[in-house]
């Protein structure tokens, strides 16, 4: 009898939810599926701790969502609801006028001129639409799909780095990557930062099991996902395919050149060679110097702009507020090389505690440190991570390297770097993690021997 009301209650309360969000309760179902495939092949004990830490995100994220609910309760007839910026709050009354559209609530010719505009066109608005199509409304249960997406992603990611480097390094690496606030908040946008980094994350690991794969049907299978997943980074952002690419080819590059220290010695020196050859052509010092005059000219659009700027060129080049498209910037080679090498300092280290100038600037401020603290164990990392598994470590430093740099070049506004910083963050979380681990092990050692360190609890295993 009391199973069977706990049955009848349950039911009544599921009936209640999926009344008042479908769209939840397939997010639920979905994020069981995940937590089960997530755990599949694992240890017991290793599979529970996975399900666990899956478990925690998704319930803080739901927990955060209901707040930002009960917060919007007095504006919940606004087409923006739930949105927490300008560009969600865009996204969604966008795809809700789009809705209307379709169901014939709406004729204006302002929500035509807004559903038409090939501004912010994706294939994430579509998906946006679709589901206001679908399930009605739906600002919150939206954030919710955007969790599932980042926990997929994560998930992926955390498979893939332990099998090269071991569970404690992956385990570490996944609780940071899933509760750093900046994340964490992006992680339950209405944007399409989820879905960003779920494609990118399915293309990291279906290259690295295409590298493996040693059967034609596993390599067909492998090389569509890739493809997939390109297609639909591309579609995301503009320019992800070259930085995806890009990624893949400085990782291999990266690879092929650490095998040993003669490949190494021979690689600098053939590229010191080939760039110092190519550089003393005067074309192609011309192009390059356009190539660095186009993005200063990007970059300087953000410092005219209202915010928090960063200056990159010199001074002077501040003194009267010019369009991109309109300025007729021209930089000899000392300033464009000043440019690239403050581009690059200030990719790493700003904003500089004593810079922080808002209170959400100095909200990020502890996980800023943090920044700090994984890049100065970045080296550790690195070492620790070429004894274990070589090809992954030099993928996960070809997927920041080139994205770094484009957001280095391109940057002017603090809160824009500190947001834009989120697409790299998740693979230097993973070598910092490994960084980390590797001197308690080898403290550890130190004292008791090398019988308690994580080296030794993931025994070795062929590597290509």
């Amino acid at each position: 009898m009391t199973f069977t009301l706990m049955s009848l209650g349950s039911g009544l309360l599921l009936a209640a939810i999926y009344a008042a969000s479908p769209l939840t309760v397939w997010v639920l179902l979905a994020v069981a599926v995940l937590f089960r495939l997530a755990g599949r092949g694992l240890p017991h004990e290793e599979r529970r701790r996975l399900v666990g830490i899956l478990a925690a995100a998704f319930i803080a994220r739901v927990a955060f969502v209901g707040a930002l609910f009960l917060a919007g309760l007095p504006h919940h007839n606004d087409l923006s609801i739930g949105a927490l910026a300008g560009d969600e709050a865009y996204y969604l009354s966008r795809a809700l006028r789009s809705r209307d559209i379709l169901l014939g609530f709406s004729y204006g010719n302002y929500d035509y001129f807004v559903t038409t505009d090939e501004y912010g066109r994706t294939s994430y608005l579509g998906l946006l639409t679709w589901l206001q199509v679908v399930f009605g409304p739906t600002p919150y249960s939206m954030r919710l799909l955007n969790a599932l997406f980042f926990l997929s992603g994560a998930t992926l990611l955390y498979r893939t780095v332990r099998t090269a480097f071991g569970s404690a390094p992956a385990l570490c690496g996944l609780m940071m990557l899933l509760f750093l606030p900046s994340l964490f908040i992006s992680s339950v946008s209405l944007l399409k930062e989820s879905l960003y980094f779920f494609a990118a994350s399915a293309f990291f690991a279906s290259v690295v099991q295409l590298v493996r794969s040693r059967t034609a049907r596993h390599v067909i299978l492998l090389a569509s996902l890739t493809v997939a997943c390109l297609w639909l980074l591309n579609d995301l952002r503009r320019g992800a395919v070259m930085l995806a690419t890009a990624g893949v080819a400085v990782g291999m590059a990266i690879r092929f050149a650490g095998a040993n220290r003669r490949r190494f010695a021979l690689a600098v020196t053939v590229a010191a060679v080939v760039g110092l050859a190519t550089l003393s052509l005067p074309g192609v010092r011309t192009r390059v110097i356009d190539g660095v005059e186009s993005a200063a000219k990007t970059h300087a659009g953000h410092v005219f702009t209202v915010g928090h700027a960063y200056k990159l060129m010199d001074d002077g080049f501040y003194m009267t507020p010019e369009a991109p498209s309109a300025w007729d910037l021209t930089l000899t080679e000392p300033q464009a090389l000043r440019f690239l090498v403050r581009a690059a300092v200030s990719f790493v280290i700003t904003p500089l505690p004593w810079e922080v100038r808002s209170l959400g600037e100095l909200a990020y401020l502890p996980e800023h440190l943090l920044w700090y603290l994984l890049l100065a164990l970045l080296p550790f990392g690195i070492a620790a991570g070429w004894k274990r598994d070589p090809f992954v470590t030099s993928l996960l430093i070809g997927f920041v390297l080139p994205t770094a740099a484009a957001l280095a070049v391109t940057n002017g506004n603090v809160g824009t770097l500190l947001r834009l910083r989120g697409l790299v963050t998740p693979y230097v979380l993973w070598l910092g993690a490994l960084g980390f681990l590797s001197i308690v092990d080898a403290l550890a050692a130190g004292r008791t021997g090398p019988r308690n360190s994580v080296a030794v609890a993931c025994p070795e295993r062929p590597v290509p």
